[in-house]
């Protein structure tokens, strides 16, 4: 692949038509679909390599997409957001990325719960196919080129200031994502740009994000898992937030995709100073007085068990002897002796069993950030701002954000088709 890393002094480039910013997934497919149309273009990469987010994603394995009908993607996002991207999901679907990518030779699978990876389990493998693709329409890419600033030229044109050298273009495509996982290069300089340019930034703020909660977990609980619980984020006794999935415990709270799903709808009380209490139901496929009697036919079964026995086989075993003690039951009582009220008692904790206070949710460890250039000043079918004429968006920077599963690589890789094509053919 055509790049540089080799410092030299601040001079102006030759026009290029399109200039890319980030070598992400929307970056990527942006530039190499404006150059299979015929374009000139240059992609500014601030990091030694692209496409590191995609390198983690799916915990490097690369949660490629999701395997749903479009209709059923496009729902996956708040309203506005779903309006937003449905042409772009028509446009460019999950099956023609994936057949991209099986043309590269990167076969997929689809998993029960829809999500689409690399048949090799390998992240690299889908970044290398991206390469090459880049590679065969020649565009260029220049490595360890962090962009300082963009300016708006009198006759129309852009420079883009990279702190070794200003490059002019016709056009900008930015698609530098949002502020979460800041080690990867996403540190939010594209919403400073688009600020200064005109655009509204909507506040930025953490989306499936692990939760810290005071107090800690004990150190017995940490690494362990609660399957196909419902979390509620709950704030003056109202659930504010919730999702059925499974949870892990972690050394400072809680992570998983039940965790992670909450952790939107929760900040926004979070951010207002309420008191977010993140609770647990271990049974959310029954109501109370379901749980109650799977508990009085559990107890009439083996009447001469213990409590502890029993509550060990209910929840994760762990978490057994503290359930009990907040239930004010001793560890060895027998079943037989156990009292309506405690039975009862017992059973209401397994239905909204505490976990903690939400003490942060922190931006930085997000996998998306929601929030960012706001919608209204974007045009959907061409992803070109209405500010700016010549600059387009895709990915993250927008204010997008959707649920684990694939959606949100979907929505960059989408988004990042249609600027690619605009660019290279603007509407006049």
């Amino acid at each position: 692949m055509k790049g540089s890393s080799s410092l030299y002094s601040i001079t102006m480039i030759n026009e290029q038509q399109i200039i890319v910013i980030g070598g992400g997934a929307g970056g990527m497919i942006a530039a190499w679909h404006a150059a299979s149309l015929g374009a000139k273009v240059l992609l500014l990469e601030k990091n030694p390599q692209l496409g590191i987010k995609i390198l983690i994603s799916g915990g490097g394995k690369c949660n490629i997409t999701n395997g749903a009908d479009i209709q059923t993607m496009i729902r996956q996002f708040q309203t506005n957001e779903s309006r937003f991207l449905k042409y772009a999901f028509h446009k460019f679907t999950n099956l023609a990325l994936l057949d991209l990518l099986h043309t590269e030779g990167v076969e997929t699978y689809v998993r029960e719960n829809g999500k689409v990876f690399p048949k090799s389990h390998d992240a690299e493998d889908v970044l290398k196919a991206l390469r090459n693709m880049m590679d065969r329409v020649n565009v260029t890419v220049k490595l360890q080129s962090p962009v300082k600033e963009i300016f708006v030229d009198p006759d129309g044109t852009f420079s883009i200031k990279t702190g070794r050298d200003t490059i002019t273009a016709s056009s900008v495509i930015v698609a530098t994502g949002g502020s979460s996982y800041q080690k990867t290069g996403t540190t939010g300089d594209g919403f400073r740009w688009m600020k200064k340019l005109g655009h509204t930034i909507v506040p930025l703020r953490p989306a499936l994000t692990p939760i810290i909660v005071s107090p800690a977990p004990p150190s017995l609980w940490q690494g362990t898992p609660i399957r196909d619980c419902t979390l509620m984020a709950i704030s003056d006794k109202k659930i504010v937030s919730e999702w059925r999935g499974d949870v892990l415990i972690t050394h400072f709270g809680l992570s998983g995709p039940a965790t992670l799903e909450v952790s939107r709808n929760a900040y926004l009380e979070f951010e207002l100073g309420k008191t977010i209490n993140m609770c647990v139901d271990f049974y959310p496929e029954l109501s109370f007085e379901q749980l109650d009697e799977k508990m009085i036919a559990d107890i009439a079964s083996a009447p001469a068990r213990t409590i502890l026995t029993l509550t060990e086989q209910l929840v994760p075993q762990k978490l057994a002897e503290y359930i009990l003690v907040s239930a004010k039951i001793g560890f060895i009582k027998k079943l037989n002796q156990l009292s309506k009220n405690e039975r009862r008692g017992l059973t209401t904790i397994l239905k909204r069993f505490s976990l903690g206070t939400v003490k942060e949710i922190p931006l930085d460890r997000g996998e998306v950030t929601a929030g960012g250039v706001a919608l209204n000043e974007v045009d959907p079918t061409t992803m070109e701002s209405t500010v700016v004429k010549g600059l387009y968006l895709c990915g993250e920077i927008l204010d997008i954000a959707g649920p684990v599963g694939g959606y949100n690589l979907q929505a960059a890789f989408s988004t990042g088709f249609v600027a690619g094509e605009n660019a290279a053919h603007p509407s006049k």
